[in-house]
């Protein structure tokens, strides 16, 4: 959807501008895909407001959305900024970027805590509640490594894995995800480790002010667990877990799956095994995730780098695509100068950089000390 970048914004938005989107956001029906639907139909949010019984009347069946009363969306943000809550818009400089980029991404989230994690690197660790005590030490330990790496840690705050994750990062940085509102502490046996993790840490939802989760929300939430992190990483899954939701959801986000392999007579462990079979990558060691990732990393830098320069300087894809075209057919296995290329081809400097950009990540060219060279299939 075109229209998500394109509102990114350099500095912080109003206090009206994020009613705004309160408003509109927790209306009756209007999920994540409707809400920027209708964003990109009005062009902001405001324009929506201002020309939503309209907007209504067009629809086949109008009844099906009804606008948020103003004085709800005005009660949520005073209540959240009254508990010491932050609400971030998608068009907040503060919003994590992996976040944008999901199909699903929600219009705002709530965020209690350390802002500077959103815009660390982070890994989702899962499993189940019902772990094992193996499960349960093995991700304590593993999460122990990854923050001494700098990496954030994802999880959702349940029983189990979840509690034994966050309970291992506290210093190091852990980020939990809520099902329900963001002063909604489940299970309540987890009231100190909210306490912990607001104050070191940071607690995230989407959900509104004061809202008790129910079943589908703790699915819902597994998207943003993984939507948040660059790899996401399965400690034990039955083949019903949750966990697997949280694994189809990196899938579905192009994000990295760990899964760590577990004894065959373990239905524990039959989840994170079919997943194996299904094409994750087998960890068993942090270094097994550290360095899958960094090269996912470096693509992912270089994809928003991509994104940006053809913002700014209005390249489009079929522009970008010719000039992609024209340089593979100029080039062969022996290296080329890439200044003599530039001059032979007479494309734009940034246009080039923007083609070749594309092509490393694809894998068909590679440059190295100013020469840049095709790269043979197989």
């Amino acid at each position: 959807m075109q229209i998500k970048s394109k509102i990114v914004q350099e500095q912080q938005p109003s206090k009206k501008e994020i009613i705004d989107w309160l408003q509109l956001s927790r209306s009756e029906n209007v999920g994540p895909i409707t809400f920027f639907k209708i964003l990109e139909h009005f062009g902001s949010v405001e324009n929506a407001l201002k020309n939503f019984d309209n907007f209504l009347n067009s629809l086949k069946n109008p009844q099906k959305i009804k606008l948020c009363e103003r004085s709800i969306a005005i009660e949520e943000f005073e209540k959240t900024e009254n508990f010491g809550g932050k609400i971030l818009i998608f068009s907040d400089p503060l919003y994590p970027q992996l976040l944008r980029e999901i199909p699903d991404s929600p219009p705002l989230i709530t965020v209690k805590g350390d802002l500077d994690l959103l815009s660390q690197e982070k890994i989702a660790v899962v499993g189940p509640r019902n772990a094992s005590f193996n499960a349960l030490l093995y991700a304590k330990k593993f999460t122990l490594l990854l923050g001494q790496s700098s990496v954030i840690s994802v999880s959702g705050m349940a029983r189990g894995v979840d509690t034994a994750v966050h309970e291992a990062s506290i210093l190091s940085g852990t980020i939990a995800v809520l099902a329900g509102g963001i002063n909604n502490i489940y299970p309540q046996e987890n009231t100190n480790l909210y306490q912990q993790i607001s104050k070191c840490g940071l607690i995230l939802s989407e959900m509104p002010f004061d809202y008790i989760p129910k079943g589908p929300n703790f699915i819902q939430r597994n998207r943003l667990v993984s939507g948040l992190s660059i790899a996401t990483v399965i400690i034990e899954a039955g083949i019903k877990s949750g966990s697997l939701a949280t694994a189809r959801f990196a899938s579905e986000q192009n994000r990295e799956i760990f899964a760590v392999p577990g004894s065959p007579f373990d239905p524990r462990c039959h989840g994170t095994n079919r997943l194996i079979k299904e094409g994750a990558n087998i960890v068993t060691e942090v270094e097994d995730i550290l360095s899958a990732t960094t090269k996912k990393n470096y693509y992912h830098k270089k994809t928003a780098q991509i994104s940006q320069i053809k913002k700014e300087y209005n390249f489009s894809n079929d522009q970008v695509s010719n000039a992609r075209q024209k340089i593979l057919e100029k080039l062969n296995s022996e290296p080329t100068n890439i200044d003599s290329l530039i001059f032979q081809l007479q494309i734009p400097i940034n246009l080039f950089n923007t083609a070749v950009m594309e092509l490393e990540i694809d894998n068909q060219v590679a440059v190295n000390y100013g020469k840049i060279v095709k790269l043979m299939e197989g």
